[in-house]
């Protein structure tokens, strides 16, 4: 396969095409490799957490998502999570927690999405990519997962987030 047609400025984003056997037929095939990323869920209290609303191309609008961004070369998860936070929306957590870790698309793209809790937040001053036009958004907990029901939030990043720690850390069985 190894063939690379794209590579991202930065080169954490770059697009191999080949071919590949399925059944001993040879099919021309394509995969995304990207660096691993991290999401992070950041909660400035109990009831309130911080999102973004973010300018994204391939959808042609503002959409509203969790922080989250590609880890560095040589660079921690839990750098990543801090830098990204701090870059983003202005925040610098004092503590972590990793809630799950998933594929984000494992049909074409061979990347690992660290989903990722943060507390005790500490304002900072935010300072975006060149490329990144970002709104901090503060909002209530319960009203974010609501958005993610209604079609309010359809990045599914965000989504899984969200209804993630609804279902393990917030719902009380009855």
């Amino acid at each position: 396969m190894e063939n690379i047609v794209y590579s991202s400025p930065r080169k954490t984003m770059r697009i191999e095409e080949g071919y590949s056997s399925v059944r001993g037929k040879k099919l021309r095939n394509f995969r995304i490799l990207k660096n691993d990323a991290v999401v992070i869920l950041p909660f400035l209290d109990e009831d309130t957490i911080i999102m973004e609303r973010q300018f994204r191309f391939a959808v042609k609008r503002k959409i509203l998502e969790l922080p989250a961004g590609s880890i560095e070369k040589n660079e921690s998860r839990e750098n990543a999570v801090k830098r990204e936070l701090a870059e983003e929306v202005g925040y610098y957590p004092r503590k972590l927690k990793l809630m799950f870790k998933t594929w984000n698309n494992p049909a074409i793209m061979d990347y690992v999405e660290y989903h990722y809790l943060a507390y005790n937040l500490v304002k900072k001053k935010g300072s975006p990519d060149e490329t990144e036009l970002i709104t901090p958004v503060k909002i209530k907990f319960d009203e974010a997962v609501s958005r993610a029901y209604t079609g309010g939030i359809m990045d599914t990043k965000s989504m899984l987030s969200l209804l993630f720690y609804l279902q393990r850390y917030r719902r009380k069985d009855k």
